[in-house]
This record gives structure tokens, C-alpha cells and sequence, in this order.
């Protein structure tokens, strides 16, 4: 969780700068909120698609960003963060402010996607991360959505191939989750 804590929080204010919020919308509680991208990444649903087994997460949310991050109570690494904003961007701006220019079109996710490898960094706590494999888009629904799956130091190529179809299901079933559960909207 440490690694992805300082990427959450900057995604956090990236994301949220580009969140459309309704004027005069009713708030719900913050105990409501609080997990909401984490009711799209399930324990069990993570480990059915990715062969991964998480069982700690935390959640947060800024005005209309929602995040999550799963980890393993017993390493660091991997994690994986969801984070999720309302949105009223469009696919242009999707492309010119969000899109990464190493990234490549996904086809067939939301109305927009992309998916770039992220190379090995450094978490917040200084300590060293493997490289991370992100899928981004924008939902059907105005929502823009941000999956991302960081390895430990030393993974492989070969792992970050392995994992993005997998990455990418684990996208598409929650867009699917997203479109049609109404706690998720």
C-alpha cells in the first residue's frame, strides 16, 4: 500500500481537477462514499480475473474522485488502485489531458481507453517499486477511470504481458459494474 499511497494522492488531485460536480448536488454521508471504488474491485472478482489474491484495501474520496488501492497484509507490492471521478470531459480532452504519450488505444472500454507500461519508480516511503501496468478510460457514463497494477522490484517483462489481458477483463468488468450498480453511480 505504501507504494501506491503518494501516486494515490496525486491522482486524487489530477483526477478530481477534471471532475465535473453538479452545482447544488445533495452529498451523500461520507461512511457511504468512502468505499466506493472499492465495491467495483472485489477481493474475490480481482482474484478470479488477475490470479492475484489481495486482502487488505483502503479507500478515499475527494469531492467526486473515489479510490481504492488493494494490497497483501504480508508485502507491499504488489497493490492494485482504482480511482474513479466524475467526469465532463470528453474524448478529446480525455486524449489531450489525460492519454500518456506512450500509451496505446484499448478498443472495446467505455467511450475512450488507453494502456501504458509504467516504469519501476519509488513509492512514497522511498523504498523502490517494479513497474506498474495502467489502463485508463473514460466510461460510458461521465466517469473518468484509472486501473493500475504495480509488480514488486524485479518483475519480469514477461509479467507485465502475462497480466494485461487479464488487467484489461478486470477494466471491462468493471466499466460493466459501473454502468449497471447503482451503489457504484
Amino acid at each position: 500500500m505504501r507504494a501506491a499511497l503518494g501516486m494515490l494522492a496525486a491522482l486524487i488531485v489530477a483526477v478530481g481537477s477534471l471532475a465535473g460536480c453538479g452545482d447544488g448536488e445533495e452529498r451523500e454521508p461520507p461512511e457511504v462514499t468512502e468505499g466506493r471504488a472499492c465495491l467495483a474491485i472485489p477481493f474475490d472478482s480481482v482474484e478470479a480475473v488477475l490470479g492475484v489474491r489481495f486482502d487488505t484495501n483502503g479507500s478515499a474520496h475527494l469531492e467526486q474522485t473515489y479510490t481504492c488501492v488493494l494490497t497483501r497484509a504480508d508485502a507491499p507490492l504488489p497493490d492494485l488502485m482504482l480511482a474513479m471521478s466524475s467526469s465532463t470531459a470528453d474524448e478529446v480532452i480525455f486524449t489531450v489531458s489525460v492519454t500518456p504519450s506512450m500509451a496505446t488505444p484499448v478498443p472495446d472500454l467505455g467511450r475512450i481507453a488507453y494502456q501504458v507500461t509504467v516504469p519501476p519508480g519509488t513509492a512514497s516511503d522511498s523504498s523502490p517499486t517494479g513497474p506498474g501496468l495502467e489502463i485508463g478510460w473514460l466510461s460510458a457514463v461521465p466517469r473518468l477511470m484509472l486501473l493500475r497494477y504495480t509488480w514488486p522490484v524485479g518483475a519480469a517483462d514477461a509479467d507485465v504481458a502475462a497480466l494485461a489481458p487479464k488487467l484489461l477483463e478486470l477494466a471491462r468488468g468493471i466499466e460493466q459494474a459501473v454502468l449497471t450498480g447503482p451503489t457504484l453511480g
